[in-house]
């Protein structure tokens, strides 16, 4: 079957000069709009619990105190040093054991922390509550032996802006447990 030319020497279809194509994919702006709404999206349910998240300070507290202990635990037994957590109802200083005594750290990583506003502590060692109110001389609450050996404690650090609080166990091999945060009662 032969297809009919026109004039011009173009060959005609029955439908018309142009075949019409069939829409098989999406244009380029609706895939633009699809990856902007997924960006938009996921962007918000990243940063929705951020936002919101109060106990944020106490977690990253409880952590880095956790790291500490297991700095510390470390740092006594390769350097056959004694070190001992002085705690405070505002915070804590690391002591060390040298020429019969107890002194603070020399060391900066080791450097008296202050806690967050609001953050508080109690420990309890032994089921005795410690008095951790400030004090003129070093007074050594949780030692670090280079034995290996640590004070086993209980350090409750409770926040009153937030109404929260973490739990911090630690045995006589070292190990530290943190636990919550968790609404106070």
């Amino acid at each position: 079957m032969k297809r009919p030319i026109s004039a011009t020497g173009i060959s005609i279809r029955k439908y018309g000069l142009r075949p019409v194509p069939k829409h098989g994919g999406f244009t380029l702006w609706e895939l633009l709009m699809v990856v902007a709404i997924v960006a938009i999206t996921v962007s918000m349910v990243q940063l929705a619990p951020g936002l919101s998240d109060e106990t944020r300070e106490l977690k990253r507290t409880g952590k880095e105190l956790g790291k500490l202990f297991r700095l510390l635990s470390q740092e006594a037994v390769f350097e056959s040093r004694n070190y001992a957590i002085m705690v405070q109802e505002d915070g804590f200083e690391v002591l060390e054991y040298t020429e019969g005594e107890w002194q603070p750290s020399p060391q900066s990583f080791f450097k008296k922390v202050r806690m967050a506003e609001g953050q508080r502590s109690e420990l309890v060692i032994e089921n005795q509550v410690i008095d951790i109110s400030k004090k003129e001389e070093p007074e050594p609450h949780i030692l670090i032996l280079s034995s290996g050996e640590m004070t086993p404690f209980v350090w409750r650090i409770r926040d009153d802006l937030t109404q929260n609080g973490i739990l911090l166990q630690g045995n006589l091999l070292g190990g530290v447990l943190m636990t919550g945060p968790e609404p106070l009662s």
